[in-house]
């Protein structure tokens, strides 16, 4: 008897959660118009980062941001969810988004806000590095050379 309502509840769940519907959006990225980040960052500490880009109508909705490791780097761009329609109003609005960076890393920061692709095929980035340091202002790899452990 266990069986059987398990094979129902089983088929059953199959078929409510199947979709007829075919998507009717998309992702896309959009580039970064401008960044504003710190001049430097003191090792530990939280700091806001904030992207400006622009949303070409009112179809594009933001969605996430895309926050990628890359050894040091961090390749960011701005992900917005398309909803495809074909009446959709021009809107060129200026749009910022903010999120959250500790500094947990001794080398400097170097974050890489995607600004789209060349003729080429070949991403365009506005590179911005972020040096950090101590509480007393030394980079860390000066504080590692001048403090050692007891």
């Amino acid at each position: 008897m266990k069986k059987i309502f398990f094979v129902l509840f089983a088929v059953n769940l199959l078929v409510s959660c199947s979709n007829d519907d075919e998507s009717n959006y998309h992702y896309e990225l959009l580039a970064v118009e401008d960044a504003i980040v710190p001049d430097e960052f003191e090792f530990g500490k939280i700091y806001d980062i904030t992207v400006k880009y622009i949303l070409p109508d009112d179809c594009y909705i933001y969605s996430d941001i895309l926050y990628e490791y890359d050894f040091d780097a961090r390749n960011i761009a701005v992900i917005t969810t398309v909803i495809e329609e074909n009446n959709c109003e021009t809107l060129n609005f200026d749009e910022e988004i903010t999120f959250r960076v500790q500094a947990l890393q001794a080398s400097p920061y170097i974050f890489k806000f995607w600004q789209g692709e060349d003729e080429n095929g070949i991403p365009i980035y506005l590179i911005i590095e972020v040096p950090v340091v101590t509480k007393n202002n030394q980079s860390i790899n000066e504080f590692k050379t001048t403090h050692t452990k007891m």
